[in-house]
C-alpha cells in the first residue's frame, strides 16, 4: 500500500510538472505570437510608406544645421513669401516657427492667406524641426522648450523626458541658426518674430524675460506657464524689463483650457501693469477653444496683431 501511495504521488508530481512547463510554453507562445504581429503591422506600415508619394508644399526649401551647443541635428524649413524669387532686392521679416516638425503646413498656408488679403506683410517662416519620429520629437522639444530641469515632472504616467535646455537652444538660435538665415536669405535682421504653442509658448515667454534680443514679435498660444511652480510668472512679477525697440506679444488660450489661460492672463496683467516702454501686449481667452483648437484663431489673430500698425 505504501510503495502504491509513493507511484501515485510521483504520477502527481510529474503530471503537475508536466502542466507547469505546458503553461510556460503556452505563456512564451503568446509572447511570441505578439512579436509577430507587431513585426507584421510594423511591415505593412513601411509597405505603404513606400508606395505613398510625399507631398511637397509649394515654395518652399529644407536645410540642416547641427548646434555645436548641444549636439542636435536640425531641421530647417523654409516657406518663401510668393514674390520671392521675383524682387531681387526687398529684405523681408523673419517668423520663427517652434514645433515645425508638426504645424508647418497650417502656418504656411494661414501665413499666405493673410498675406494675400494684406492683412500682413511679406515675410519668410523659418520652421525649426527634428526630423525624427512623434515620441522622439516630444522628448526633444521638452527638453530645448523649457528653462530649467525639472526631474520630478512627469506627463501622465510615463517616465520624465528631459527638461531646462532652453538656454543651450537660444544659442543655438542667436549664434548659428539666426546667422546661417541672414547670409542665406534676403531677410531683415532687426524683425525676427516667433511662434510657439504650449511649450513653444512657455519658451517665447522665457526668451521675452531672458532673451530679449532674439525677437521683437512674440506670438505665443497656450503658453505652458505652469512649468516649475509657475516660475516664469513669478518671474515677470519682480523682474525689471526694458525693451530698446518696439515690441509685441500677443498671447492666447482657449476657453476650455483652464489651468494654461489663467496662467496666461496673470502673466499678461503682471507685464502690463508695469508700463513697460516700447511693449504692446494682447492677451485673449476665445471662447469655445480647447488647448489644441486654438492654433487656427489664435495664429490668424496673432499675426495680425504682431504685424499690425
Amino acid at each position: 500500500m505504501k510503495i502504491h501511495c509513493i507511484f501515485i504521488f510521483l504520477m502527481l508530481t510529474a503530471c503537475q510538472g508536466e502542466n507547469s512547463q505546458v503553461d510556460r510554453l503556452n505563456f512564451e507562445n503568446e509572447i511570441l505570437k505578439n512579436k509577430i504581429a507587431q513585426l507584421e503591422n510594423q511591415s505593412i506600415v513601411r509597405k505603404e510608406a513606400k508606395a505613398n508619394t510625399p507631398v511637397t508644399l509649394a515654395n518652399t526649401d529644407v536645410q540642416h544645421i547641427t548646434s555645436k551647443f548641444n549636439s542636435q541635428e536640425y531641421q530647417i524649413k523654409i516657406s518663401y513669401p510668393k514674390n520671392y524669387f521675383l524682387n531681387k532686392e526687398k529684405k523681408y521679416p523673419v517668423l520663427y516657427v517652434i514645433d515645425a516638425e508638426t504645424n508647418f503646413g497650417g502656418v504656411s498656408y494661414i501665413v499666405q492667406r493673410l498675406i494675400k488679403d494684406k492683412l500682413i506683410p511679406e515675410i519668410l517662416v523659418v520652421g525649426i524641426a527634428y526630423d525624427t519620429d512623434y515620441k522622439n520629437f516630444y522628448k526633444l522639444r521638452s527638453r530645448d522648450l523649457t528653462p530649467f530641469e525639472d526631474k520630478d515632472l512627469r506627463m501622465g504616467n510615463k517616465s520624465a523626458d528631459p527638461t531646462g535646455g532652453a538656454p543651450k537652444f537660444s544659442d543655438f538660435l542667436e549664434f548659428e541658426l539666426f546667422p546661417f538665415i541672414e547670409k542665406k536669405y534676403r531677410v531683415k535682421k532687426e524683425d525676427r518674430a516667433i511662434y510657439g504653442h504650449s511649450y513653444g509658448g512657455l519658451y517665447g515667454s522665457y526668451a521675452l524675460l531672458e532673451k530679449s534680443q532674439l525677437f521683437n514679435r512674440y506670438l505665443l498660444l497656450g503658453p505652458s506657464l505652469w512649468f516649475k511652480d509657475k516660475v516664469l510668472v513669478n518671474q515677470a512679477s519682480n523682474k525689471s524689463l526694458a525693451f530698446y525697440k518696439k515690441t509685441k506679444l500677443y498671447m492666447a488660450s482657449g476657453e476650455l483650457d483652464l489651468r494654461i489661460n489663467d496662467y496666461q492672463e496673470e502673466f499678461a496683467e503682471l507685464l502690463k501693469k508695469k508700463h513697460i516702454l516700447n511693449l504692446s501686449i494682447e492677451s485673449e481667452v476665445i471662447e469655445n477653444e480647447t488647448h489644441r483648437t486654438i492654433f487656427g484663431v489664435g495664429f490668424t489673430n496673432g499675426l495680425r496683431f504682431i504685424y499690425g500698425k
